[in-house]
């Protein structure tokens, strides 16, 4: 029965010693693997933001920025504000006959030209959040976009106009679990 057993062992050390090379390697390597952990798939958000503080009486002043597009993104969204202080100014206008000029206009082009957000506001108060809407293919227009805002607004006795513009940029990109960065494949 000994003899059985110690034929069994060799057997059996001889097998795990011969084997052990690219098998055991592989083993090791799955192993490895899965103490990493998983790569995760998350969006990072760019933002461009466009403020301004009428501290005057400005009529048609225009604002040019721009932000780019590739093929990583997966979102844009736009918000977009406004505060027309002092109702005695509107009140002072429609005391003189004369419409209120103040209103910001926002224009989003991308770069073909085509306008993909446009808003307009005479009022205080914020527009909905927008999402602008990929092409067929589910992609964004690759490139530059613009974006031109037009505003009369004006400052008066410690009353200011002012407008904000928040374009959200959202890219999918990769974690790996070694680097927890955001890598954009």
């Amino acid at each position: 029965m000994q003899q059985r057993i110690l034929t069994v062992f060799m057997a059996l050390s001889m097998l795990l010693v011969s084997t052990s090379g690219c098998i055991g390697l592989l083993q090791s390597r799955e192993y490895m693997e899965h103490l990493r952990g998983d790569i995760k798939v998350k969006t990072q958000t760019e933002t461009t933001t466009v403020e301004h503080f009428f501290n005057q009486a400005e009529v048609n002043r225009e604002w040019n920025e721009k932000f780019t597009i590739d093929s990583e993104v997966t979102a844009i969204g736009v918000y977009f504000s406004t505060y027309f202080g002092g109702e005695t100014v509107k009140e002072l206008f429609e005391q003189l006959g004369v419409l209120d000029p103040r209103e910001v206009e926002v224009t989003i082009t991308d770069p073909l030209g085509t306008v993909q957000y446009n808003a307009t506001r005479e009022t205080s108060g914020s527009s909905p959040y927008v999402n602008i809407e990929p092409e067929l293919d589910g992609k964004f227009a690759s490139g530059e976009w613009n974006i031109n805002i037009v505003g009369t607004g004006g400052g008066l006795f410690g009353e200011q106009d002012d407008f904000s513009l928040s374009v959200y940029v959202g890219r999918s990109c990769t974690i790996y679990p070694q680097d927890d960065m955001c890598v954009v494949d």
